[in-house]
């Protein structure tokens, strides 16, 4: 019997091409009937181990420890021997720390690190000395056994692995000499090999009582309190008389939940929204299948009433499928740690820990990191690699005739992309899940491996593994929509005005009219020019059309939209196919639509009980041939039973299949309807307050010209900065005054300078601020970008007076450190730039034209050019408009010619510019050009656009 015992899989990041399923098939292929991986953590070692069991392969679990750059190999015999490893693994190393972990462990000590043996011996009472080559074995008086490390599976992948060695070490190939064969080799037996496939059994399994418990009050167990706290909610909200309705689903989702073992689950996410609310932390008002469940409504967990907005409990909790539940909250963006050090200190550090990912050699990152070790020109690599897609990968790539022709044509690029193929996908480096949080009942280095990360755990296994353990995943969000929300709700208290997130108002008419004109900028999952489009057809006149349209405006579904318009119109016949199924398909004028309305049909047309139904849709939508078979047949008896036609029972059936792929959680639908709703209840009531937190969001963004134009548009002027009114973030006036720190060359550390200074004072003139703030932070550079973007403007000093005299001022606030009452300079004076040269370095500070915009001349100029915003009002006519190039797209015609869209801006608005091939050959612009378009307005979707006649460049 023959096991490699020191393979070092991907998980040791960069210093192995080996991935686990590889090495398993390979094995399998050799006849090999055990493996062991020895990586310098523990991340692969439950994909391996499952991996390994799948296919009646013995995986030995090992690691490899470094004492003093000393390495030698672990192994666990059994359990507790696991559980040792992973309190190793998450320490820092050192002989004291093997001697308290080492039960039930085999050692290796490698020939390279022989002088160790002797201290290890006395530690472990298993231990060996490894060799790699005859050399070793020679010198080898104690028990001896090959453990060549291996790094690659086929002699021939050497050469990738040398690559991959100088992307982690910063070589180039020339600089790479390995001489050693580091692939999976089958050597000869050795009644060692024996011991240890005799002596290493672990079991990994599911564990049940993991799950976190709420410490409840005396005299309740934890059934018994949640029924407490569920009483209390539904009296808060309905007073002492409630409905049969919402009394039956209580009791009956309560039963599920107590059945189901998930009492305490309810209880400690109801413990974590209740102190984030305590605590002003903002929290959406529910998200995913969760908000179907009554509970979680009368526990404040969501604040979705199921019952009214018709959600089904069974999407969320289904007794037939026991999978751990899902409640995933929103919390607002900048707070969503509180609430994770909350559960930390409740519970304990090693009980709550983030979740592990990896990042892995994409496309082309794989293509740059290659290229260095390569050595090859970046020049060429940059032009090469932008023509890669990246959300292919290479071999897909391929697929482009231009990348192919280009590595037919090349040798050097070619070798690079044979090399780059190769090591696509390998891992890379670990990350941090954005979501996901794992509470535990017990310290979760008794479970999986942890490590340390900041200031909190990190799980040793992905997300994919949590489960199969016996641990809940916990996602905790972080939606910057909801800090837009907070940040506007409490600058409009500061006038005064009380706003409670959770009451504003479901049915204001000025909200839906921001939704029926499309003016959906910075509304949440509403903002694309397509979902705009798609608004203004729909023209939503409550909560159940948003949702809907969410749902809806999503690949797959999207080819219903035109038809559910008609039918919302009364354009098109609607078909419920039987009379029967109106009540659930009425909403959505016969058009299947959500996941939940598959149910009901399920359980209305064949009786299927909602979690059977539940079961079928899962099936449905994964695919799942075998079991569709059976149900088909199921479906249609239980409907011929209920009355209907085999006929009927076929086209429903086959009609809720073809549904299924892209049937949307409407529980989730209405969720987000509600956030969406409620920011544009803001923006339409409280304009400036919502685009003033809108802009503080996107600071230094791209976001930021979009948000200036549609604050333009809502007629909210954006001030110039200034040296004593602006701040860190845009201040309200009567206007919007742009921040200081949105200006180039103007950072953090200068802003703060700057604004710890003016509490002592309002900056009198240049000479005084520089004075009080010329320093590292505030230089010369910082100055001349605060000149250039008007910053000194009161101080009535124009631009190029002061730039030409900075050195001067500059002198006199160095010199004024040590002489008192220095006398000012007199400034040599200077005509100002001219209008042009003040308008590009506006632009080259900001981005953008803040507030003199160039098109505004022109305009004033020629009284024949038409606002962009007023283009719809000339639908088939020719007309002349002004814009700034922003975007360029071209494309090839069928013939093969050139064509382009322009999307081009004025001062608020922006509009679609079609450039066909003869127009396009007679013109050359680019980004940023100033351009008088002449040409024709159409329509298509509902959104105005120009035709090109004419392109004439009027500046650049």
């Amino acid at each position: 019997m023959y096991i490699p015992l020191n393979i070092k899989t991907e998980y040791s990041l960069l210093d192995s091409l080996i991935k686990i399923k590889e090495l398993v098939k390979t094995a399998k292929e050799l006849d090999i009937k055990a493996l062991a991986i020895t990586d310098n953590n523990m991340f692969g070692i439950y994909e391996f181990y499952l991996e390994c069991i799948n296919n009646d392969i013995k995986p030995i679990i090992g690691l490899e420890v470094n004492i003093d750059d000393f390495k030698i190999l672990l192994y666990a015999k059994n359990n507790n021997g696991y559980k040792n490893l992973i309190k190793i693994n998450e320490y820092d190393k050192s002989l004291e720390l093997l001697n308290k972990y080492s039960n039930d462990l085999i050692c290796i000590v490698p020939y390279d690190s022989i002088n160790l043996y002797n201290e290890l011996n006395k530690i472990y009472s298993d231990i060996f000395i490894g060799y790699k080559d005859k050399s070793e074995l020679e010198n080898i008086n104690e028990k001896a056994i090959y453990v060549n490390e291996t790094l690659y599976l086929n002699k021939a992948d050497k050469i990738y692995y040398l690559y991959l060695k100088g992307i982690k070490d910063n070589l180039t190939i020339s600089d790479i000499n390995i001489k050693e064969d580091n692939s999976l080799i089958k050597y000869e037996d050795n009644e060692i090999y024996k011991y240890i496939y005799d002596n290493c059994n672990v079991e990994i399994t599911k564990r049940n009582d993991l799950l976190p418990i709420y410490n409840v009050p005396s005299g309740y167990d934890e059934f018994t309190y949640l029924k407490e706290m569920v009483r209390v909610g539904l009296k808060n909200k309905f007073g002492e008389k409630i409905s049969k309705i919402y009394i039956d689903r209580i009791k009956y989702e309560l039963d599920i939940i107590k059945q189901m073992g998930f009492c305490n689950y309810f209880l400690v996410v109801m413990d974590y929204v209740r102190y984030a609310k305590e605590h002003n932390i903002l929290v959406g008002p529910g998200r995913g299948s969760a908000a179907g469940s009554l509970v979680s409504y009368a526990l404040d967990i969501t604040e979705v009433d199921p019952i009214k907005y018709n959600l089904l409990f069974e999407r969320f909790l289904n007794p037939n499928r026991i999978t751990m539940p899902d409640i995933d909250i929103d919390f607002e963006f900048n707070r969503r740690e509180e609430v994770i050090e909350y559960c930390i200190n409740k519970y304990g550090d090693k009980k709550v820990a983030s979740i592990i990912t990896f990042s892995t050699l994409a496309s082309r990152q794989a293509l740059r990191d290659v290229s260095l070790v390569m050595d090859i020109d970046q020049k060429e690599v940059d032009s090469f690699v932008k023509l890669i897609d990246s959300k292919l990968d290479l071999k897909h790539n391929l697929d482009n005739p231009k990348i192919k022709n280009i590595i037919n044509n090349n040798k050097e690029i070619k070798d690079l992309y044979k090399i780059a193929l190769k090591l696509e996908g390998i891992k890379r480096h670990t990350s941090v899940h954005a979501a996901g949080i794992v509470i535990s009942n017990t310290n979760l280095d008794e479970v999986l491996p942890i490590i340390k990360h900041n200031n909190m755990y990190l799980t040793g296994f992905t997300m994919n593994y949590l489960e199969d353990l016996g641990l809940l995943k916990m996602d905790f969000l972080a939606l910057k929509n909801l800090t837009t929300i907070t940040n506007t709700i409490e600058y409009i208290k500061k006038d005064n005005i009380n706003i409670d997130f959770s009451k504003i108002p479901l049915n204001d008419k000025k909200t839906f009219d921001v939704f029926k004109e499309g003016n959906t900028v910075g509304i949440f999952q509403f903002e694309s020019d397509g979902m705009k489009n798609f608004l203004k057809k729909l023209k939503p006149n409550n909560i159940e059309d948003l949702a809907v349209a969410l749902a809806l405006y999503r690949p797959g579904p999207m080819g219903n939209i035109d038809s559910f318009i008609r039918r919302k119109n009364g354009i098109e016949k609607i078909d419920y196919i039987d009379d029967r199924l109106k009540e659930i398909l009425e909403s959505t004028y016969g058009i299947i639509i959500y996941q939940e309305q598959i149910m009901k049909i399920s359980n209305i047309m064949a009786n299927y009980s909602l979690s059977e139904a539940d079961n079928l849709r899962r099936a449905m939508s994964k695919k799942k041939i075998d079991i569709l078979l059976k149900e088909k047949d199921k479906f249609i008896n239980g409907s011929i039973k209920n009355g209907y036609s085999k006929e009927t029972a076929l086209k429903v059936y086959n009609l809720i299949l073809k549904f299924s792929e892209y049937g949307f959680n409407r529980s989730h639908a209405v969720s987000y309807s509600i956030i969406s709703y409620k920011m544009a209840y803001l923006k339409a009531n409280y304009n400036k307050y919502f685009m003033k937190c809108l802009l503080d969001n996107v600071i230094s963004t791209s976001s930021t010209k979009e948000y200036i134009y549609e604050a333009k548009l809502n007629n909210i002027k954006i001030l110039e900065p200034n040296i004593n009114l602006s701040s860190n973030s845009y201040e309200i006036e009567d206007g919007l005054r742009y921040p200081l720190i949105g200006i180039k060359n103007v950072g953090y550390n200068a802003v703060t300078k700057i604004l710890e200074e003016r509490k002592n004072g309002k900056y009198k003139n240049i000479f005084d601020f520089v004075k009080r703030t010329y320093s590292k932070q505030v230089n010369k550079e910082t100055l001349i970008s605060l000149i250039d973007a008007g910053c000194f403007d009161d101080f009535k000093i124009n631009h190029r007076t002061l730039v030409e005299n900075i050195d001067i001022i500059i002198n006199y606030a160095e010199l004024s450190k040590d002489i008192d009452d220095l006398e000012i300079p007199t400034l040599q004076q200077y005509k100002e730039y001219t209008k042009k040269e003040l308008l590009n370095k506006s632009l080259n500070l900001f981005g953008f034209y803040l507030s003199n915009h160039p098109i505004t001349d022109i305009k004033a100029k020629n009284k024949n050019i038409v606002s962009i915003r007023n283009v719809k009002n000339y639908f088939n006519k020719k007309i002349d408009v002004v814009v700034v190039i922003d975007k360029i797209k071209e494309i090839n015609t069928k013939n093969n010619d050139k064509m382009c869209f322009i999307t081009g801006s004025d001062e608020i608005d922006s509009v679609d510019i079609v450039v066909f091939p003869d127009i396009l050959k007679q013109n050359s612009f680019n980004l940023g050009d100033i351009v008088k378009i002449n040409g024709k307005v159409e329509k298509r979707f509902d959104k105005y656009q120009i035709i090109a006649n004419n392109i004439n460049i009027l500046t650049n």
